[in-house]
């Protein structure tokens, strides 16, 4: 998000964008672009009443000629600043996710998506950043018309193979060069499914010694008690729990090879980015990683840890030709399918023509 608000205005045009709760990490990187942040402060001791008048302000002063929602709560406040405009100004939602299951969601999402099922008619465009997720939303009732899908692209500059940032990460791990890693990067949560992950990792770990796994994001360790048995099966001299990091393109570039266990995706960034940065990769059948790998890698059933974990150290046993083979036709998948240039030029014609701007 903070990519596209940043590159995708064209001459004339600016980016304003509203947080509904606080600034969090991304307001700092945004306004680094020259976008300017508002935040709302919901879920930070501001009453709903007194950030619906803000949003209402902020709406009147900026006079947008174009309002995007992001995800389910911020589309439903793009619909709401859209009545603030005081004249016709078109709406569009971004959809991030797939509904698999309404239940598993929070109570108040649960009530924002049912509110955006009555009101889906109303936006000019809902944009799905993935099939799975497009097919869902509409299966439960969003509006067809409305729907399209925007893929999201992967800087290939960013995310690529670094041979010297590869050696400085695994020097500083104490990995041998004979050593094999196995990456995961994600927060934890329930949809990630990282029991599952850990699950895999005992089985294959137990069969190849050279197995060492690395688990990059916030809630990864042992400390977390829905975690903590899977942790205790592991070998210990061989997991390294890395917490969140700033620098995941170094990590990633270190790994020889990458997981993603969810149990719900739509389009997920990081297998992009693994792809991109030239690794076999091990996946889910969720939301749209089948379509995004494109047989360049392995597809598993979710929740199923033993087909994982054979996916797993079948890598394992090919050689380093084989497996850096695999690697470079993902990387080029991701080259030619799925370029940042493509998502942002999609996104500007989508606008173009919501603004009935000549492109």
């Amino acid at each position: 998000m903070n990519l596209l608000a940043g590159t995708l205005p064209g001459e004339g045009d600016r980016a304003h964008v509203v947080s509904l709760g606080g600034r969090g990490h991304y307001a700092p990187v945004l306004e680094a672009h020259g976008v300017p942040v508002d935040s709302l402060g919901i879920g930070e001791g501001v009453s709903l009443a007194s950030a619906v008048r803000h949003l209402r302000r902020i709406v009147r002063r900026a006079r947008p000629e174009l309002i995007q929602g992001w995800m389910y709560h911020g589309s439903l406040a793009a619909s709401v600043a859209g009545m603030f405009a005081g004249r016709r100004v078109p709406v569009a939602w971004n959809i991030r996710q797939s509904l698999y299951d309404i239940g598993t969601e929070k109570t108040g999402t649960r009530w924002v998506i049912r509110a955006l099922t009555r009101l889906s008619r109303r936006p000019r465009a809902i944009v799905y950043n993935s099939h799975q997720a497009r097919a869902h939303h509409e299966d439960f009732g969003f509006a067809p018309a409305r729907g399209v899908v925007i893929v999201n692209g992967f800087d290939a500059q960013r995310w690529r193979p670094d041979a010297q940032r590869r050696r400085a990460v695994r020097g500083a791990l104490g990995l041998g060069d004979d050593d094999l890693l196995l990456g995961f990067v994600g927060r934890y949560h329930p949809i990630k499914d990282v029991p599952t992950f850990l699950d895999a990792c005992a089985r294959a770990m137990a069969a190849e010694r050279r197995l060492h796994v690395a688990l990059v994001g916030e809630g990864l360790n042992e400390e977390n008690p829905a975690l903590a048995s899977g942790f205790a099966r592991l070998p210990a001299e061989r997991v390294h729990m890395l917490g969140r990091r700033s620098d995941i393109e170094a990590v990633m570039a270190a790994f020889d090879l990458f997981c993603l266990s969810s149990a719900s995706e739509g389009f997920p960034n990081v297998l992009g980015e693994a792809m991109a940065t030239g690794l076999p990769c091990i996946a889910t059948d969720v939301g749209d990683c089948a379509r995004v790998l494109g047989g360049h890698g392995r597809i598993v059933p979710p929740g199923d840890a033993a087909t994982m974990a054979n996916s797993i150290s079948e890598i394992c046993q090919l050689t380093t030709e084989e497996r850096q083979a695999i690697g470079a036709a993902a990387r080029q998948r991701i080259v030619d399918n799925y370029g940042f240039g493509a998502t942002l030029d999609a996104n500007r014609a989508l606008y173009d023509t919501l603004t009935k701007r000549d492109a």
